[in-house]
């Protein structure tokens, strides 16, 4: 049958134009045998012919109107083309007549385009038109008109002729490059046989559409390599993040540069580095061209959206008009959040007013304060909150709300320091157990306030984050900076948390009488300020403290009082802190059934509430207990984890569970490096610890003695005593 169809073709097309007999082509088609019907044959194999040709029936004979060649107006592919795999295997996937790719402003969508329809030319043999509508543009864009006189010329076409007249029976690609939504539709084929690739920085979900993001690392680095970048490109590509446009014009910049310096260069002025003069295709003039499509409303979104300094913007911030921002591809979604790219979020920032940095802090500072107030039990707020804060649900929102936020208000908190927002943020953080964040913040508060009570409660923070660092005598000098601060400005309650604290820090020196004292003096504060909620703290802290002393009972007995105070106010920390602190004495009293239950209850409600500060100290703690009852790899599994949860948040956590794992690998080494970090932080029950777990190991009666010598030295009995039990075993 394709014989007798190209014999036919071959026929007509010898007399172009030219209505050809019927008999003379059923003689050149069926030279041998014709069939018994010769015109119902022909009408037959013209019917197939006119899936690709333009056939005309005359009175006479068929007339072959004969076929322009066929355009192709496609720009050359590029030969440095990298990477976009998956891109181009979705793309093929696509079965339907009209794909799109789309956006944001440098991303590579043309040049990808490009690359597919060259691909799928032979699909196409009657032509591929081309047309870059300029949608983004610093000229005028092109009309539709003006591309559809582009097109018909190309296709043989006059001015009276019809576009999509001409495509009939043809097979052609039509590209729409930089396409605005509303040019596209006039200009895409309604043939069947023909089809059409847009991009645009738009998005345009009426089509089958490829989202294009930035590149991969490693096609970055080859995108590179091609244009002859030589040395490590790593900063490079991140300063670039990964835009195709920008890397490409950092390349090009760099011809003849040295790549250090270039690089320096942009870590200063990223745009403005990014820029090739008298070039709309430069990184900042793109961005530019994107925004001037905008609404007014949406383009003050845009501005707006340059003071968050975080990673992110939730909708109740970002607003009704971020839609428009994310149909013009400058915004990205995820979920009921909106992320800018790194450069886009650059240009933002710079076109952001001082108003809307202030906007943004107000917004974020009353819900801090209103989730804050759902936390705060068995905590003292350390500076007063806003006048009206955004009220929270409960709970389980609040917190929800401060992990969604959580890297957009330290970054807050960075850019704008402020006491007010890091002492709403200090109960999450806390319980959390985000001890860098805070301190990170802390520090920047502290170092741009000038009032007595505000640098205080930011001492009161630093003094608990350096104890947990392992900085005890910094830590100590806050506290009493702020037990001095708030005693001054008359703030008794606030006054008893930096002494609570300040009692901590000393137990941990070893200095019992110091943290006796202090700690004596807060819960006095606690009860002429009627501060029953922060009793179970004082208590649990108490009962350690007893614990060290050697008074095993009294110990047992104030912690349990601080766990009961604690249920009767539904304080969830402090029942966890407590049970855990209970787990320790119960053990060290030998009632190793009442401990584990203890241990297993503080983790339980520490995994159900978040509470990663006390999980991660009860897990260490029980990690000890299961080593003293002989179950070692339960052992290891919770020293292993406590260590994951620490991550660099807390050295103490970290020192102590490292401590546990060398009692479990029964390795000197691994308790010399414990012993080295312990007694360079100060961490005087850990020192001794490690030092009879050596001693334990090695059989080594004069670590024995040493051990018993300093935790002597610091009122340490308990400890001394369990030491004098290990040295009596030894031979």
């Amino acid at each position: 049958m394709a014989d007798r169809l190209q014999a036919l073709r071959d026929a007509l097309a010898a007399r172009p134009g030219e209505a050809v007999p019927f008999d003379a082509l059923a003689a050149q088609v069926w030279p041998d045998e014709p069939p018994m019907h010769p015109r119902a044959a022909l009408r037959t194999l013209v019917s197939r012919l006119r899936a690709t040709d333009q056939v005309i029936t005359e009175p006479a004979g068929y007339r072959l109107v004969p076929r322009p060649p066929a355009p192709c107006q496609l720009p050359a592919d590029l030969p440095d083309f990298v990477g976009r795999k998956e891109e181009i295997a979705r793309l093929e996937l696509i079965d339907a007549p009209v794909r799109a790719i789309t956006g944001l402003p440098g991303v590579g969508k043309t040049v990808l385009a490009i690359r597919e329809a060259h691909r799928l030319r032979e699909r196409f043999p009657d032509g591929q038109l081309y047309v870059n509508l300029r949608g983004f543009s610093t000229g005028p864009s092109m009309t539709v008109e003006q591309a559809l006189t582009r097109f018909v010329k190309a296709l043989g076409g006059g001015q009276e002729d019809d576009y999509r007249e001409l495509l009939r029976n043809r097979r052609v690609l039509v590209v729409l490059d930089n396409a605005t939504a509303d040019v596209i539709a006039p200009l895409l084929p309604a043939t069947p046989g023909c089809a059409a690739l847009i991009t645009s920085r738009q998005d345009l979900p009426q089509f089958a559409q490829v989202k294009l993001g930035v590149l991969a690392e490693q096609e970055a680095r080859e995108l590179l390599k091609g244009m002859r970048v030589e040395g490590d490109t790593g900063e490079l590509i991140s300063l670039c993040a990964r835009l195709p446009l920008a890397l490409r014009i950092a390349g090009a910049n760099l011809a003849g540069r040295h790549l250090p310096d270039y690089v320096e260069e942009l870590r200063e002025h990223r745009l403005r580095a990014l820029e090739i003069e008298d070039d709309d295709t430069a990184v900042q003039a793109a961005f530019d061209l994107s925004y001037r499509k905008l609404s007014p409303r949406a383009r003050r979104t845009f501005d707006f959206l340059g003071a968050v300094p975080g990673p992110d913007i939730p909708r109740g911030l970002a607003g009704d008009a971020v839609e428009e921002l994310v149909a013009a591809n400058l915004v990205q979604r995820t979920g009921d959040r909106f992320q800018l790219h790194d450069l886009l979020r650059l240009y933002a920032r710079a076109r952001a007013t001082d108003e809307d940095r202030r906007a943004v802090f107000e917004w974020y500072l009353t819900r801090v304060d209103g989730a804050d107030a759902q936390l705060n039990i068995g905590f003292t707020r350390v500076l007063p909150a806003v006048a009206d804060p955004v009220p929270f649900a409960g709970r389980d929102e609040a917190v929800a709300w401060f992990e969604a936020e959580r890297a957009n208000l330290v970054a807050l908190a960075q850019e704008h320091p402020d006491a007010g927002l890091v002492a709403g943020l200090r109960g999450h953080l806390l319980l959390a157990g985000h001890f860098a964040d805070l301190r990170t913040i802390a520090r920047a508060a502290l170092a741009v306030e000038t009032t007595g009570q505000r640098r205080a409660a930011m001492r009161v923070c630093l003094g608990y984050l350096d104890w947990r660092f392992g900085e005890h005598r910094s830590a100590i000098a806050h506290c009493e900076k702020a037990i001095s601060g708030f005693r001054a400005a008359g703030r008794q309650a606030e006054e008893s948390v930096a002494l609570n604290i300040l009692a901590g820090v000393y137990h941990d020196l070893g200095e019992l009488d110091l943290a006796r004292d202090h700690l004596t003096a807060a819960i006095d504060l606690y009860v002429a300020n009627d501060l029953r909620t922060h009793l179970p703290g004082g208590l649990g802290n108490l009962g350690l403290l007893e614990l060290e002393l050697g008074r095993l009972e009294s110990s047992e007995d104030a912690l349990r009082r601080s766990v009961d105070l604690a249920r009767e106010i539904d304080d969830w920390h402090r029942v966890a802190h407590g049970l855990n602190n209970l787990g320790v004495a119960l053990a060290a009293r030998k009632k190793h059934a009442e401990a584990e239950q203890a241990f297993l209850q503080a983790l339980d409600l520490a995994g159900r509430h978040g509470f990663r500060q006390t999980e991660m100290s009860a897990r260490v703690e029980y990690a000890e207990f299961l080593v003293g009852t002989g179950r070692r790899d339960e052992a290891r599994d919770n020293a292993e984890r406590a260590l994951e949860l620490a991550g660099d948040d807390d050295l103490f956590t970290r020192v102590d569970a490292q401590l546990v794992l060398a009692e479990l690998n029964r390795s000197a080494d691994e308790f010399d490096e414990v012993l080295r970090r312990a007694t360079e932080a100060e961490f005087r029950i850990i020192e001794v610890r490690a030092l009879a777990g050596k001693a334990a190991l090695l059989q080594d009666k004069a670590l024995c003695d040493k051990a018993i010598e300093r935790a002597e030295s610091a009122g340490l009995r308990y400890r001394a005593n369990l030491v004098r039990e290990l040295s009596s075993g030894m031979s």
